[in-house]
């Protein structure tokens, strides 16, 4: 049991950091950390529709229908009818979205960058491999 106290432990203390670190890098921005996630998803994965949106962020469609609204307003995103079903609409970047998904994700590499050269050179590649491995239990949850 110790073990997983120490893991959780762990999980909780890396997550409220990277908390912190996402609100910090949305906020020079100009958006949300939320909507920094939706654009950075956006970005990686091409158009998506609001309710795979919401499944891939964990939050309600209506929530993420909210979110993508703020997201259009701003003129960071564009909706359309899908292609393969008229009844669903896909989410796009608009040029300025995805210069600001590319602003958030070059303040995150450097954000994370940063906390990667605290890291003793000598444990570096043993701390990414676990990181890796972490993330693939963590997504592979999310499916």
């Amino acid at each position: 049991m110790a073990d997983q106290d120490r893991f959780a432990r762990a999980l909780l203390a890396l997550a409220r950091g990277l908390g912190r670190i996402a609100r910090e890098r949305a906020r020079a921005g100009d958006v949300t950390p939320q909507q920094a996630e939706t654009l950075q998803l956006i970005a990686e994965r091409g158009a998506l529709s609001t309710s795979t949106l919401a499944t891939l962020l964990g939050i309600d469609p209506s929530t993420a229908s909210r979110n993508l609204s703020g997201l259009e307003r701003s003129g960071l995103i564009a909706r359309q009818k899908g292609s393969d079903d008229g009844r669903q609409t896909d989410v796009r970047l608009t040029p300025r979205g995805r210069r600001a998904a590319q602003s958030v994700g070059t303040g995150a590499s450097s954000a994370f960058g940063g906390l990667l050269d605290k890291v003793p050179r000598a444990e570096r590649a043993r701390v990414i491999e676990a990181l890796e491995s972490v993330a693939k239990i963590v997504e592979a949850a999310d499916r």
